[in-house]
């Protein structure tokens, strides 16, 4: 049986019909677009003292009541037109920099009126803003729009010399631990995208990459906890979306560097340009690093006749670069249709050591066996992706078409040199080498139509074609100093996973200020793996319905209620499944599993935005419960005395947690920022060994500054992390702190920060504990702590708005 009860027997029948529900859905929406009888509205804008053309313009076709329908940039010789408009009332506004802005009297448009002529009209030179489509200003900190809670970056005073995991400290529900792991909602499994999409750069180090990734280049950031159906069902946590990409009229750009005393620096440019109707729009970056770590760990072993104790010690040295680039071109055909087209790169290399100090006693506490083990690793990663975005506008606000067709590639070669002694034992060398490489192509279709009193209808569908290689071989050196082949640690593992789905959701309203949207997502999974070397396969096939809901309660503008509830899927991914043994320690060994299942996570959230005076406020408690989870498993060999670490699907798992994000101006100079996390967790397994644990943690996060005048500014930060429960044990808890004293340079175009990360602390220590019926380790790793660090970051642009062009394609859901 599939694991929403339907026989395998039925899964032709039923990818035969998703295709053609695929199909009928793209033919129908089609057929729609060539109903609509094309309107047009057009005009010319002028100087009023030189009376010559006034080049790009911005142009923006509003309703009466100022709501936005449709954004153009007049031409190089001031023209403009909409067309493809719905029958209304409608009035048009004219921007520039340097002019005042002008409203154009209400006009309709209907069966007698297809077409209206503006004429030309006259902008005089003045500084006054126009209310309803004003070319610059500052939202919010944190909005909340349906299922999103977006923290807008761009409002960050301390995004110039910060990192992108750096500055998710202060987003709602986020918590990021002092090694840099990003939880969400409590969670370690969610989705990662760019601009709504998953990219490779990302996808295959979310920690690592968003650690370098600077968020001066970031324009907000986009946390949906429980998505409506048109997204993935995948990411028990939800999605976090990092919007870059910034629509302008002219060009702008950015050049930042960053350098640390730990060893890390890093550099990189972005730029933005509009010039008619094409745009583009790109950043490059890179960054190096030198890491030094150790630890200590003792593994006590109860099993019956072989009652030891291990006590080890690493030392570990690390070095590495990374580079990442990303390009993107758009083309508005005309005012209801573009074309986007985008690509992005990015290569990483890092090499390491870790020399080893074992020691082992017998039951009686006495020394039986010492060893030195060394580790030399190198590592080379490679990535590219590529896709085309269209989108058609239709006469009516917020009725479009979008299809979308994505591809991405990585790679990852790792080699591995290792070296035993042990007293008394025998000497041993051996080579360990992985390689894996991933494809996943995405095709994709959406539309959204919006009915009378406020209902919108949307539907789409979407494939997904994933390919995964990893070929491993182990190579273990002779007596005679030769390599040999060890038949029992090598092989090739390819796995495909095929995702076919279709969405719908319904919007309407309860009342003036209530709406409701009703979801369902249909994904049909088709999944295969095969092992060269012994012939053997492995194949699983399965159809899910996904049900989301949620409910809005719009008290005034930005005051709000949301209630949502949505069903999320864990399918296992490739380091789950392959079972390459990892042994680069060969008492600590690592390894996947081939049989893993998805499992599922119903999960509920209610939050609340307000604005109190000036004080931006986010209240929000979450409620998930799982079974069936992927869980990592730790166990000891009865006779090796080997702790080994796989993955099954044995875990029951409740997870609930409340959170206040605030932030305030106490004084016109002087800003605090608060974002606090409550969280309970508990989890038991299924099984003979009848695991059980739960407890309850803190996370907050503490901001504030203060400008002193003359350019000058000064920040200062906290955070800390109570213990987290997991399966077999948990981890300690931990602070940070810093300080940055900033300076504004060239009329505020740039910036000069320099910054302190825990002056006062030499070292930051990390304990862990896992323990079973048979044994009990605990492993205490330590690193420097205290940092001093220099950044610099230029802005520079001309005739930049943040008036958007058009409705941007939401592609959240991958």
């Amino acid at each position: 049986m599939g694991a929403a009860g339907i026989p395998p027997q039925n899964n032709q029948i039923n990818f035969m019909m998703l295709k053609g529900t695929f199909f009928l859905l793209l033919y129908l929406c089609t057929v729609t677009a060539r109903a609509q009888q094309q309107t047009v509205i057009s005009g010319q804008v002028a100087d009023s003292i030189t009376r010559k053309p006034v080049e790009y313009a911005t142009v923006v076709l509003m309703q009466p009541d100022k709501k936005t329908v449709a954004h153009v940039l007049a031409d190089d010789r001031g023209g403009f037109s909409f067309s493809g408009v719905a029958y209304g009332a409608y009035q048009v506004g004219i921007t520039m920099l340097g002019y005042a802005p002008r409203v154009i009297d209400t006009f309709h448009i209907d069966s007698f009126h297809t077409t209206h002529r503006l004429g030309v009209r006259y902008l005089s030179k003045a500084s006054q803003q126009l209310s309803g489509i004003t070319v610059t200003g500052q939202r919010p900190m944190i909005e909340m729009k349906d299922d999103k809670l977006i923290y807008n970056v761009e409002n960050d005073i301390d995004k110039d010399n910060t990192t992108a995991s750096e500055i998710l400290r202060k987003v709602p529900m986020i918590t990021v631990d002092a090694d840099g792991t990003i939880k969400l909602k409590g969670q370690t499994n969610y989705k990662v995208l760019l601009n709504g999409r998953s990219t490779s750069m990302i996808a295959s180090n979310p920690k690592e990459a968003l650690k370098a990734f600077p968020a001066s280049i970031i324009r907000h950031i986009e946390i949906i906890t429980e998505p409506s159906a048109k997204y993935d069902a995948e990411g028990i946590g939800g999605i976090i979306n990092i919007v870059t990409q910034k629509h302008i009229v002219g060009y702008n750009g950015s050049i930042y560097t960053n350098y640390n005393t730990l060893g890390p620096a890093s550099a990189g440019a972005s730029l933005s340009a509009r010039l008619n109707k094409v745009g583009v729009s790109g950043y490059i970056g890179g960054s190096n690093y030198h890491n030094r770590s150790s630890n200590a760990s003792r593994r006590e072993s109860f099993l019956p006749g072989n009652k030891n104790v291990l006590e080890q010690t690493t030392e570990s040295r690390s070095n590495g670069r990374s580079g990442y680039g990303n390009l993107e071109f758009s083309y508005d055909i005309d005012s209801t249709n573009s074309l986007t087209l985008y690509g992005s790169i990015n290569k990483s290399h890092g090499s390491g050591a870790s020399p080893q100090y074992n020691q082992l006693y017998d039951s009686t506490g006495t020394l039986s066996q010492t060893g030195h083990f060394s580790s030399n690793t190198n590592n080379e990663g490679n990535g590219f992706s590529i896709g085309l975005d269209y989108q058609k506008k239709f006469r009516k606000p917020d009725h479009d078409l979008s299809f979308i067709i994505n591809s991405s590639n990585s790679s990852n070669n790792g080699l591995t040199d290792n070296a035993q002694q042990n007293i008394p034992g025998t000497d041993s060398f051996y080579r360990n080498s992985n390689y894996n490489k991933n494809r996943e192509s995405t095709i994709q279709l959406d539309y959204n139509l919006p009915l009378p009193g406020g209902q919108k209808l949307e539907a789409g569908a979407k494939a997904v074609f994933r390919q995964i290689e990893s070929s491993y071989a182990q190579l273990i050196r002779n007596s005679d100093g030769t390599m040999i082949v060890n038949p029992s640690r090598s092989n090739v593992f390819n796995y495909t996973q095929n995702v076919l789905a279709f969405y719908t959701t319904y919007r309407f309203q309860l009342g003036k200020k209530t709406s409701m949207r009703l979801g369902a997502r249909l994904e049909q999974t088709y999944s295969s793996g095969a092992f060269i070397s012994d012939h053997t396969s492995i194949g699983t096939t399965y159809l899910n319905l996904i049900p989301t809901l949620n409910i809005t309660r719009q008290f005034k503008a930005l005051n709000s209620i949301v209630f949502s509830y949505s069903r999320r899927l864990q399918r296992p991914w490739v380091y789950n499944l392959n079972p390459y043994v990892n042994d680069n320690d060969p008492n600590n060994i690592y390894f996947g599993n081939p049989a893993l299942k998805p499992s599922f996570t119903n999960s509920f959230g209610l939050y609340y935005n307000c604005m109190l005076h000036k004080t931006s406020l986010n209240i929000g408690t979450d409620f998930s419960y799982s079974n069936n989870t992927i869980q990592s498993v730790i166990s000891i060999d009865s006779l090796k005395a080997i702790t080994s670490t796989t993955y099954d699907n044995i875990g029951h798992l409740v997870n609930g947690g409340i959170n206040v994000s605030m932030r305030s101006p106490l004084t016109d100079k002087w800003n605090i920022n608060t974002n606090l996390r409550a969280n309970y967790y508990s989890i038991s397994s299924d099984g003979s060994k009848g695991l059980h644990n739960s407890g309850a943690g803190l996370n907050g996060y503490f901001s504030t500054d203060y400008t002193v005048g003359k350019g000058f500014r000064a920040d200062a930060f906290c955070y800390f992390n109570t213990s987290t429960p997991s399966l077999q044990g948990s981890s300690s808890s931990n602070i940070g702190y810093g300080f940055t004293v900033r300076k504004e340079l060239l009329h505020k175009k740039a910036s000069l920060s320099i910054s302190a990360d825990q002056p006062f602390r030499q070292q930051r220590a990390v304990t862990s504990e896992t323990r079973d019926a048979s044994f009990y380790r605990t492993v205490t790793s330590y690193s420097p702590a205290n940092a001093y660090s220099i950044s610099f970051s230029w802005r520079f642009g001309k005739l930049t708005s943040n008036a958007t062009r058009k409705k941007a394609i939401d592609n959240s859901d991958h």
